[in-house]
This record gives structure tokens, C-alpha cells and sequence, in this order.
């Protein structure tokens, strides 16, 4: 289809309805609109990301197409979750009065020509709190819709952006940190927002307000949040891809020493640029009233990613045992399953940061080693093929079995399917002169391996 140019119509429906929907909701500016947003939530939590760290942040976030991908990320979440109907119904709303008036009075809260006046709501709304129930009316909204999230999102990769250049976070581990973060971040965003909201709808009238926290929490609603907050998270999560290959060749640049190279220039504010590669800041007084101002330290470069290559020393598993883990020990069986599945990803491992890949190589060594100490009860007939001869091939009742004796002159009879050898391998095949053993075996790939051993007489 893609070759000729053909699309079904069915299909050229669905994009024609989805691109009328983005239109009217501001999907297509949806990432431009929670950047926008983030900008008026300063310190969330300053240790995380420094105030002085969100305008380079925002320039790694850009380079790295943030925008394209939380749009391409959108637009294939609404696809794969498309409802006709409740299409139809998301366009109904948003192109109505109501509809309207809240999409422009959401756009016009943010925009930068508005800070003097959200500056005066802030502090009148102290003397002078809102209504009840325009309060519980704007906590529906915010509850039920995609804001606070997409902007945790979004907090939350800038924090992955500026890790390596954050001196107050060395020696911690991004993944712990981030995962701290996801919790504690969600009171003082929620807060911001629900100002933010009340500011934005200041002359809206609680009835229209109820309206919308009526769609938001209707069938059709519950579809397009859910369909968004899908496509926003996914594409955050490819713009992290671009942004840590960014992020090395920044990391290259700081250690070779200079300000003044193009990517540095192009990203980091001067003050920022002159801090990373441990120069003292022209612009920046050496003192100031609280002492003298501390430098920070570039951290060292990140160890390059093998992509699951570092767990090829780990021998693979029989698949006798695999069988048996399955059957007796399943928690274990299915870490097993979801490893092997991510370290097939290649995709999944680049959008990792440093942390989270080596924490899932560590855990899946992990896992692995203690599959392999799994206790399977052997048969005196599991040694290595030196220690076995064959010594006679009978047959009884159409039934072939094969006479084995071992390195202790104790004699055995074995049948088709009976386990033998070292690595519980099967007799698959009994001969006049020999013996086929099949050895089946599970990598860290998940790839079943197959070798094939003989055991002929002496």
C-alpha cells in the first residue's frame, strides 16, 4: 500500500475525521501548549531541575523534535483507539460555543503576554478565593483532563536532559531519582494547574464550566484523554531517544574543552555554556552576599551501550530446565519472558536512560544466573559424552533401545526421548551404529538453540 499510493478508504476517512479533530481540540500544538505551561511551574522541585536549567532543558527538548514526535505519537494513539463515534462527539464539543471559549480562554492563560495579569489573579485570589463551586467545578477539570499529566511528562524528561549536567544529583542514579519524582511531583504540578486553570477561566461561567467537566468525564471524553495521554507520553519517550545522542555530543564538546563549538553555543545559554565546560561565568560575579560562588563539575562521559551484548558470556539455559521454571517457578519464568523481549527491542533500549540500562542489564544478569542454579534432579546418565559408550542396540516388540555404559562400567538401557548427557539433551534417533541426542537450549535472546550430539560404539 505504501509503494502504489494505495489507501483504503476506510482508512482515508478515519486520518480526514482525525485531522478535523486535532484542528478544533489545539492537538496539534498540544506539545507547544504544555511547554508553555511548564514555564509558569518554577521550582518544583529545585534540587531536580534548577531554575537556571528549564531554557536549555527547552532547547534539548526542541532539538531533539519534540513537537514531531508528540504530534506523530498523537495522531497513531487516536488511530489505533479510533471510535468513530466518539470522534464525532469530541467534535461536536469542541467546536461548540462553549467549546470554543474554553480552547481560547486555556490558550490566551498561557501566553507570555498575559504575566503581569496572572501575576495580579495570583495575588487577588489570596484576599479574594474563588466560589466553592467554581473550586469543585475546576478540580473535575483538572482531574479528569491531560494537563497535569503531560506536564509531569514533560518535567520529568527535562529532569532526564539536564541529569548529566546537574551537579547537585552526582552520585545518584537517574532511574531512582525519576522514580522518586513521579510521585512527588504530582501535588505541586496539580496545585499550579488548578491556579492556573481558575486564572484561565475567570470569566467563564460555572455552568459552562460544568458543561466541559461533563464531556471530559463522558464515554467520549474518557476516550480522547486517554488517546492523548498515550500519544504524549510515547512521544516524549522518542523525543528521549534523540535527546541522549544529544546529549553525548554535548558531553564530548564540554570535555574537549570550549564554548565556543557549535552545539554548545546552539543549546546552553552563555551562563549555563560557561559552567559546563568549567570555566568561570564572565557574567557572573565571584561572590555574592551568601559567599563565594561555587563551580560546578562536568560529569564523566557514559559508558557506551552494547544493546544486551554484555549478557552473551552467560551460557544458555536447557530447555529441560526452561520447562521446569515454568512449571515450578513462574514469578521467575515470566521475568524471563518480558527480558527477553526488551533486550530484543533495540528501540526500547536506546529510549533508556544510562541508569534504566543499566539497571535492566544488572536485573536481567540477575535473573538469568539464578535461572541457571535452578535444581533439576539428574540421571545417572547426565555426564559428559566421553564418560558414555554405546555398547549394543536392541529391538523388542517393535521398541529400539540403546545399551549405554559409563565411565564406571554400570550398564544402561535408553529409548527415544529419554534425557542424557551433560545438558539434558533427548535421544531423538537410535541407529544401528549410533545414537542422535538433540541438546535444546534458551539464550538471553530468547532464541531456542539447537545441537546435535552423537554417541557411537567404541
Amino acid at each position: 500500500m505504501a509503494k502504489t499510493g494505495a489507501m483504503p478508504a476506510e482508512i482515508k476517512i478515519q486520518n480526514k475525521t482525525l485531522g478535523k479533530l486535532f484542528s478544533l481540540s489545539g492537538l496539534n500544538n498540544r506539545y507547544l501548549d504544555v511547554e508553555s505551561a511548564l514555564e509558569q511551574h518554577e521550582n518544583i522541585d529545585p534540587q531536580a531541575l534548577k531554575a537556571s536549567q528549564t531554557g536549555f532543558a527547552r532547547n534539548l527538548m526542541r532539538h531533539g523534535d519534540g513537537a514531531r514526535h508528540i504530534r506523530a505519537n498523537l495522531k497513531k494513539a487516536f488511530r489505533k483507539r479510533f471510535s468513530q463515534e466518539h470522534t464525532e462527539a469530541s467534535m461536536k464539543w469542541f467546536n461548540s460555543r462553549t467549546g470554543r471559549k474554553i480552547l481560547k480562554a486555556e490558550s490566551e492563560s498561557i501566553s507570555p503576554k498575559n504575566e503581569k495579569e496572572r501575576e495580579k489573579f495570583a495575588k487577588g485570589i489570596m484576599n479574594a478565593p474563588p466560589s466553592e463551586s467554581r473550586l469543585l467545578v475546576v478540580e473535575r477539570i483538572e482531574s479528569a483532563g491531560t494537563l497535569s499529566p503531560n506536564i509531569k511528562s514533560l518535567y520529568l524528561a527535562y529532569v532526564e536532559a539536564m541529569f548529566p549536567f546537574n551537579n547537585l544529583l552526582q552520585g545518584k542514579r537517574l532511574v531512582k531519582v525519576v522514580g522518586m519524582l513521579k510521585d512527588e511531583v504530582i501535588e505541586p504540578i496539580r496545585e499550579q494547574v488548578l491556579h492556573q486553570k481558575l486564572f484561565a477561566y475567570r470569566n467563564i461561567s460555572v455552568k459552562d464550566l460544568k458543561d466541559y467537566a461533563g464531556f471530559l468525564e463522558s464515554s467520549a471524553g474518557r476516550w480522547f484523554v486517554l488517546s492523548e495521554l498515550q500519544g504524549f507520553t510515547q512521544g516524549i519517550k522518542k523525543a528521549l531517544v534523540n535527546v541522549h545522542k544529544v546529549q553525548r555530543e554535548l558531553l564530548i564538546e564540554i570535555d574537549e574543552g570550549g564554548p565556543e563549538f557549535q552545539l554548545l553555543r546552539e543549546l546552553a545559554p552563555p551562563g549555563q555554556r560557561y559552567l559546563l565546560v568549567q570555566l568561570r561565568d564572565p557574567f557572573k560575579p565571584l561572590f555574592t552576599d551568601d559567599g563565594p560562588v561555587e563551580e560546578s563539575k562536568a560529569p564523566p562521559l557514559s559508558s557506551a551501550r552494547q544493546l544486551g551484548n554484555e549478557l552473551e558470556s552467560i551460557p544458555p539455559i536447557a530447555l529441560y530446565v526452561m520447562n521446569k521454571i515454568e512449571t515450578k517457578r513462574p514469578e521467575l519464568f515470566r521475568k524471563m519472558k518480558h527480558y527477553g523481549r526488551l533486550f530484543n527491542s533495540k528501540e526500547e533500549l536506546e529510549a533508556m536512560s544510562d541508569d534504566e540500562y543499566a539497571d535492566a542489564v544488572e536485573t536481567y544478569r540477575a535473573i538469568l544466573e539464578k535461572a541457571s542454579e535452578t535444581k533439576v534432579p539428574r540421571s545417572s546418565l547426565q555426564l559428559e559424552y566421553v564418560n558414555l559408550r554405546l555398547t549394543g542396540v536392541i529391538s523388542k516388540n517393535s521398541k529400539t533401545l540403546a545399551l549405554i555404559e559409563t565411565s564406571d562400567s554400570k550398564g544402561y538401557a535408553v529409548g527415544k526421548g529419554d534425557i542424557i548427557g551433560p545438558k539434558f539433551g533427548f535421544v531423538d534417533e537410535i541407529q544401528s551404529e549410533r545414537i542422535i541426542v538433540i541438546e535444546k537450549s534458551r539464550d538471553y535472546l530468547g532464541n531456542i538453540l539447537t545441537r546435535q550430539r552423537t554417541i557411537e560404539f567404541s
